[in-house]
């Protein structure tokens, strides 16, 4: 039995790792280490995350790969520190993310396709929940695709799904943050089968996949590269943001969604904090985010 310097063992942490599987009467930090200690199991590197924002890890690469390492490491963290990981060729990881929101649609068209199967593939879950109601939600599905990077683009042959581009955040389960009190805002992350922590495995990308991925890819390149008649918000609600920047194209982004989509506040808070962090590097805080809608949203009521 190897002892750790804090009275610690190893023996604790294998007895732990058994309750992977069994997670109900554990703490929710319980619940972060044991997931974090199982992905760096799987040689994948942890991202430690407050607000969506990377925090700084100052552990050794070697610390950072060892599961006992890791599972103490993040059981010693404030409990409003989460996990995170990054895909592209570090993690050999690629994230879709998934909007199944009528028949035919999202994972619907990805399991007719044979490339995504519920029984055995993890499947994160997002939502959004408002007063205790869902006001949305969306998945996320990780593949293995080795050192290959990839483009965000949208995938027309599978409506409701979307490549997210190598190199950004996956926040991981279990996660839960309350947003705002007044408005009783929290998102969750868990996964859909919820009696897991983490995933055993990930799925080898499928090559019929990978190349619908590519063929979508050429085509957004060359449609970029078309000229523009008239510009205009819609196509750059995606769009990344560098810092110097991230506050008026939120505010911007935020007029479209309450003056075009006519959107309500609260929905349009929901989709601006998606929209921050996917496209905000890095993303704004929390507070800077619920700021903007509140004030874009004031403007509207003004001019009606």
């Amino acid at each position: 039995m190897a002892h750790r310097a804090d009275g610690g063992t190893v023996m604790e942490f294998e007895i732990n790792m058994q309750l992977l599987s069994t997670p109900a009467d554990l703490s929710l930090r319980d619940k972060k280490a044991l997931a974090a200690a199982s992905w760096v199991r799987m040689g994948i590197d942890i991202i430690l995350v407050e607000h969506g924002i990377p925090i700084k890890d100052t552990r050794s690469r070697a610390e950072r790969m060892s599961p006992v390492d890791t599972y103490f490491y993040v059981l010693e963290q404030p409990e409003q520190i989460n996990i995170a990981l990054r895909t592209g060729p570090k993690t050999g990881l690629v994230a879709l993310s998934v909007y199944t929101d009528a028949p035919g649609v999202g994972l619907h068209t990805l399991e007719e396709r044979g490339f995504f199967c519920p029984q055995d593939d993890p499947l994160i879950r997002h939502e959004t929940i408002t007063r205790g109601q869902s006001q949305g939600r969306f998945h996320t599905v990780l593949f293995y695709s080795g050192k290959d990077q990839f483009l965000e683009t949208g995938l027309d042959d599978l409506p409701g799904v979307y490549v997210r581009s190598s190199g950004e955040l996956i926040l991981l389960p279990p996660h839960e943050l309350n947003f705002d009190s007044e408005f009783g805002l929290v998102a969750r992350s868990i996964y859909e089968c919820d009696d897991i922590l983490a995933p055993v495995a990930i799925p080898y990308l499928p090559d019929g996949l990978r190349k619908m991925i590519r063929a979508a890819e050429r085509q957004a390149l060359a449609d970029k590269r078309k000229p523009k008649l008239r510009g205009g918000v819609l196509p750059e609600l995606y769009t990344p943001v560098a810092e110097g920047g991230r506050n008026n194209a939120l505010a911007r982004r935020a007029g479209f969604l309450l003056g075009v989509r006519k959107l309500t506040e609260e929905q349009t808070l929901k989709e601006l904090l998606d929209i921050n962090q996917r496209c905000c590097q890095p993303p704004l805080g929390l507070c800077e985010v619920r700021n903007i809608a509140r004030s874009i949203a004031k403007k509207h009521h003004r001019h009606g």
